[in-house]
This record gives C-alpha cells, sequence and structure tokens, in this order.
C-alpha cells in the first residue's frame, strides 16, 4: 500500500475513517492514502483486521452497531466517516443511524441498492453512493463522449459537461436563455471554432448563442442530459441494416 504523504503546512490531510473493510473500503483507501489522507480502517471480522494491518493499513477491530465502539475507535474525530459495509444493509442501516446521532462531521455511506440509498437518505447521511450506478452513468458518459460532447464528474451528482448547440437558442444571448431558470444549468464557458483553430469565451450575460458551437455548463447530471435534448444537436439514430 501507497504510504500517505506528509501533511504541508498550508493543506493539511483529511482524517477519514472508513467502516468495512472489504473491497470497496479497501479500494477506497488505498486511493485516500495515495492523495495524502490520514485512513483508518474499522472492521468486526479479526482476520481480516490483521490481513489489513499487514498490508500496511493502519486497522482497528470494531463493531459499528456498538454505540460505545464508535465513541472508542475514533471516528467521531475523523473528517469524514465512509460506511462501506458490503451487503449487510442492517448494519449499514444501524452504523449510519448512530454516527448520525452521535454527531459525526461528516457520514458518506455506500448503498446496496435504491432502497438501501432512500433509508441511508432519510436517515440525513450526507451522501449516498451507489457504486454500480456510478459506474454505470461514467461508463455511459464515456461512450456518449465519442458522439457528442465530453462529461466531467464534479461532485456528487454534478458534471462538467461539453453541449454542442442545436438551433433551440440559436441568436439568443444568455441573459435572453435564462438557462438556471429553464434548463437548471449554468453556462461556463463557449468554446467557438475559427477555421481549425478552437477559440474560448466567458460565458457572461451578453454572449450570444449560436447553433454549432459549444457550450459548457454545470449541472446535475439528469438536468445535464434534459437540457442537451432540448437544446442540443439532436442524436442522430442508427442506422439500419438493409
Amino acid at each position: 500500500m501507497p504510504k500517505s504523504r506528509s501533511p504541508s503546512a498550508k493543506i493539511m490531510a483529511k482524517r477519514i475513517f472508513i467502516i468495512g473493510g472489504g473491497r470497496f473500503g479497501v479500494h477506497l483507501a488505498t486511493r485516500l492514502s495515495e492523495l495524502g489522507s490520514e485512513v483508518v480502517i474499522g472492521d468486526s471480522v479479526p482476520g481480516r483486521v490483521k490481513d489489513l494491518a499487514d498490508d500496511g493499513f493502519h486497522t482497528i477491530e470494531m463493531d459499528a452497531s456498538d454505540e460505545d465502539a464508535l465513541r472508542e475507535s475514533g471516528a467521531l474525530d475523523a473528517d469524514v466517516v465512509a460506511v462501506a459495509i458490503g451487503d449487510n444493509m442492517q448494519g449499514s442501516i444501524l452504523a449510519s443511524l448512530l454516527l448520525k446521532q452521535l454527531g459525526a462531521k461528516r457520514v458518506v455511506a455506500r448503498a446496496y441498492d435504491s432502497k438501501h440509498a432512500q433509508v441511508l437518505e432519510r436517515l440525513g447521511v450526507d451522501e449516498v453512493i451507489l457504486p454500480s450506478r456510478e459506474v454505470a452513468h461514467r461508463l455511459a458518459e464515456r461512450l456518449h463522449e465519442g458522439e457528442m460532447g465530453a462529461r466531467h464528474p464534479l461532485f456528487g451528482d454534478y458534471i462538467l459537461a461539453e453541449i454542442r448547440l442545436g438551433n433551440a437558442l440559436d441568436g439568443q444571448t444568455l441573459a435572453e436563455a435564462q438557462l438556471p431558470k429553464h434548463h437548471s444549468v449554468t453556462a461556463v464557458l463557449l468554446k467557438r471554432y475559427v477555421g481549425d483553430k478552437e477559440e474560448l469565451e466567458e460565458a457572461r450575460s451578453d454572449t450570444r448563442l449560436a447553433a454549432g458551437v459549444d457550450l459548457l455548463v454545470v449541472g446535475e447530471r439528469k438536468k445535464v442530459g434534459r437540457f442537451e435534448r432540448e437544446c442540443g444537436v439532436p442524436a442522430q439514430p442508427p442506422e439500419r441494416k438493409p
């Protein structure tokens, strides 16, 4: 496992406590360590705790459904607690509930399915992750990017997207288009093509839109997709073989 970098004088390493030392939790811990975070993994399986410690992780054996164990583990002092419990939905829900009740600074939880996600959201979990959905969305965006515009994940469900405009907004200024009001997206940059050269223009209220230019917008994934369908270049249907 890569060693954590020492925090600099300007940027202090985040302290992340991960509950659950399964595959997802280990991948998360490994990447966080590479990024310089201080990471602790808590798990209830003694053998797994030992194996992870042998691999260089900072681990602690604990039962996340026990209030005293959570207090003693140091999880409540972390900047973020990530509940990465695998298929044990009950254990995940109980750990998340206790963390919120005990005043954890920020709780992020992995959900097993959409129903699990709904329960976690109702408990007040700060961020709920559905890994299968996230992976599917990112793959869809990568495949889509080859035909249309690029997609870049930002935070949570927000993305930066490059949309080639169709005729719907042709000739309107950004002030007239009122994208936040009508489409729930915010324009950031406009990309025009002059010959083989790209020219970037800051999105201002008096910026005039035109069919065929690329508009970079920020918004929630679903709303960006709807904006593209309503205002982007229409997608060409696949050719049918005779």
